[in-house]
């Protein structure tokens, strides 16, 4: 039966979603008909026929991700998702049918799923990384890979013989976005390999090219205060911001982010930046905070600083220097 890989929307902005519903899902609509009752050129006519103007490249390759989930994923395959926000790979078994549904927003054909293990990209060899990193929707995972994220054999699912383009054809939005979506995971890869001197100073950088004038204070009791940042150079004017950065594995819980708010003094704007993540009691805290506190973990960070890369001085992009990828308008 396999194993198939799924993007959980762009930047895995259902992952959460999916998880908690046992489900996965794709967004092509079809009002609702029954596209397991559909071959491929027939997937193919209703699809063009729905989309009259898309070219003849991008309707082949969403009929290719469309017929991949509606049959190559059968029940009993094995599936693997990806949580760009925990940087998991979720692993789990399909166990129902392809069906139409309203339900979750975006969404238009699911299937459940029984989750289970889970993979930590970091604990993955880059050869895995790089082809689970594949522009498409729905694609075949290797042997190899899946023996790399711990899970049992999983050749590849589906060998209908009318397969042709469709298997390897990408629109450029779809490719576009997916690109996009692997080089922010490549640069949180490195930013995992920064120590933590770096990573204070990264974050000062951040601010700095926001307009600020930030400054990595002293080591010592700070009482929270590793990054202190204000829109002048005496950090006289306000809004001041006060950033507290840890950069470990594991996520930062409500205790150190009590300790954290209740050092911010009257018109602080406080900015907790953990590359290993926040608890839900943590964020509890954040968000019921007397003063604005704002919370990046790692994917967070890296959007943000993919944004400012551009505005950043010399001295901040010598820590994580970037590469501009350029593509057809």
């Amino acid at each position: 039966m396999g194993t198939w890989m799924i993007r959980a929307g762009r930047g895995g902005v259902y992952a959460a979603d999916w998880l908690e519903r046992g489900i996965v899902g794709i967004g092509w609509d079809f009002g609702g008909a029954d596209i397991t009752g559909m071959n491929r050129e027939e997937i193919r006519a209703a699809y063009a026929a729905a989309h009259p103007s898309e070219s003849k490249q991008k309707v082949a390759a969403n009929v290719g991700q469309i017929y991949r989930f509606a049959h190559c994923m059968a029940q009993g395959s094995t599936v693997v998702m990806y949580d760009p926000a925990e940087r998991l790979y979720h692993i789990g078994v399909i166990d129902g049918p392809c069906k139409p549904t309203s339900e979750p927003e975006g969404l238009t054909y699911t299937r459940t799923v029984k989750w289970g293990k889970t993979a930590l990209r970091d604990a993955l060899s880059p050869a895995s990384k790089n082809s689970l990193g594949g522009i498409q929707t729905i694609f075949a995972v290797s042997d190899e890979v899946m023996s790399n994220l711990e899970a049992a054999g999983s050749k590849p699912a589906c060998n209908d013989s009318s397969a042709d383009a469709d298997d390897n054809a990408a629109n450029d939005e779809e490719t576009l976005a997916a690109t996009y979506d692997n080089g922010i995971e490549l640069i949180k890869d490195r930013v995992n390999q920064l120590d933590w001197e770096d990573m204070e100073r990264l974050v000062a950088g951040m601010l700095k090219a926001m307009g600020y004038c930030a400054r990595v204070m002293p080591k010592g009791p700070d009482g929270g205060r590793d990054v202190v940042a204000s829109p002048d150079a005496l950090g006289l004017e306000s809004p001041r911001i006060v950033a507290e950065v840890k950069h470990r594995k594991g996520a930062m819980g409500a205790p150190a982010m009590r300790s954290f708010i209740g050092g911010l003094r009257a018109g602080d704007r406080g900015l907790y930046v953990s590359t290993g993540g926040f608890t839900k009691e943590a964020r509890y805290e954040a968000d019921r905070a007397n003063v604005p506190v704002r919370l990046l973990d790692l994917d967070a960070f890296v959007r943000h600083y993919v944004d400012i890369y551009d505005k950043a001085d010399d001295d901040t992009r010598s820590i994580l220097p970037l590469t501009r990828i350029w593509w057809p308008a």
